[in-house]
């Protein structure tokens, strides 16, 4: 059972570790799958991403939420990442409230080695854009009162998807993810846990 959004907590092998600041990089380094990002709450540090970036395989979490200030300065810092990951290779993890039809154009106007839009929250319209241009959404339980769940029911799984908690690595994270990956299961017919580990695997190769 694979996590493909989690953030430190105890050690695991089985979690894509991401982090929302360049100043948790001793945090998410002794995980073997760590994501550098930077969030608009956070001072970005483009030295210490271009660093990362060149030794390491993943970025993010990076991108924009309508909730802090100054959109012009957090896609110009968006821009400024995603132009890192192109030119390193990265497969780049992706947070984005608001401004949906902006942020897909912009991530989209990368040449990206993999990118995955987690804690996925939009339309069915928008999952099957991201996933025919080679993108990739990632499922958080929260996901589950949302439309798309709903119409992930109603119409099925047409590209592959992945799972995540978005919280800490630990005991309570595997069985939050379990009880998740099998609530999919039983929704889309399928063995979740094992498609999801398939899938992440095969998407970063």
């Amino acid at each position: 059972m694979f996590n493909c959004h989690a953030h430190p907590g105890l050690y695991t092998e089985n979690a894509l570790v991401c982090s929302a600041d360049v100043k948790d990089i001793s945090l998410i380094s002794p995980f073997p799958y760590s994501s550098l990002g930077s969030l608009p709450f956070h001072e970005p540090d483009l030295c210490a991403m271009e660093k990362w970036a060149e030794k390491e395989r993943f970025i993010g979490e990076v991108g924009v939420d309508r909730r802090f200030p100054d959109k012009g300065k957090q896609f110009q810092i968006l821009n400024e990442i995603l132009s890192i990951a192109e030119k390193n290779r990265n497969i780049v993890t992706l947070h984005q409230v608001g401004w949906t039809r902006e942020f897909l154009d912009t991530v989209f106007s990368y040449n990206l080695k993999g990118a995955i839009f987690h804690s996925f929250t939009g339309s069915y319209e928008t999952y099957m854009e991201i996933s025919e241009k080679g993108g990739i959404v990632s499922l958080s339980p929260k996901g589950e009162k949302t439309k798309f769940f709903s119409s992930l029911s109603e119409r099925g799984l047409l590209y592959p998807i992945l799972t995540e908690t978005d919280s800490l690595t630990g005991k309570e994270e595997e069985e939050e993810l379990r009880k998740w990956n099998k609530k999919l299961s039983d929704t889309l017919d399928m063995d979740m846990e094992r498609e999801v580990e398939d899938t992440f695997f095969k998407y970063i190769s």
